[in-house]
């Protein structure tokens, strides 16, 4: 059931020794890590995703991965052991700054960020308040399963769209051209989403094997 209050679940991990609420961190977390490299419209916890202008930008991403990356590579004790995750040999692969796919990384991390925010403010039930890290783990919750996920949920979407418009245009007598020109721009996305899944098979050749395949 949908609320416009929210149903925020807080979750609580520890950096620098000492335990942090991520409900309360939105503003702080966005005020460390992504003011410095988006100076303008920084916190996530008021930024208006409704709006594309304001998609999580491939720099967002990067800083975001970084703050990942390093709570994956460390070594203390903390209560959410991001170490414990399935695959996270591949997901660090991915997520590493060194990595010669880097750049290609980022732009589908932002776009897997963009699709994730649908479990923030943005939808009547927030589960994850806007936060940065929160909204990460679960894009990277999907990409456990399948470093190809993102890529291949475009595909997905613009095929979606096409049978849509086909049923469309089958069953209405009326702006049929207007229908037809949809059909086309539609099928454009789908060619750029091909290319773009291709684009990630060429790409995996630094990110290891998974171990663990399916749920």
């Amino acid at each position: 059931m949908g609320t416009h209050s929210g149903a925020y679940q807080d979750v609580y991990v520890k950096r620098d020794n000492e335990m942090v609420s991520l409900k309360n961190d939105v503003t702080d977390f966005c005020e460390k890590y992504l003011k410095p490299v988006h100076p303008e419209n920084w916190d996530w916890s008021v930024r208006d995703f409704d709006n594309p202008e304001n998609d999580p930008t491939v720099q967002e991403a990067r800083a975001i991965a970084d703050v990942v990356f390093r709570d994956l590579n460390d070594k203390k004790h903390t209560d959410v052991d991001l170490s414990t995750m399935n695959n996270v040999h591949a997901i660090k692969a991915y997520l590493d700054p060194q990595s010669k796919h880097s750049d290609f990384n980022m732009e589908e991390f932002a776009f897997a960020l963009k699709v994730e925010l649908e479990h923030g403010k943005i939808k009547d039930v927030n589960v994850t308040n806007n936060h940065p890290f929160l909204t990460a783990m679960i894009a990277l919750a999907h990409m456990t399963e399948s470093l190809t996920y993102y890529k291949r949920l475009k595909v997905m979407e613009a095929e979606g769209e096409i049978y849509e418009i086909l049923r469309k245009l089958e069953h209405t007598a009326v702006e049929k051209e207007k229908w037809y020109e949809e059909l086309a721009k539609a099928e454009q996305e789908l060619n750029e989403a091909r290319a773009g899944l291709a684009e990630r098979l060429e790409k995996m050749d630094d990110i290891p094997v998974l171990k663990i395949i399916g749920d």
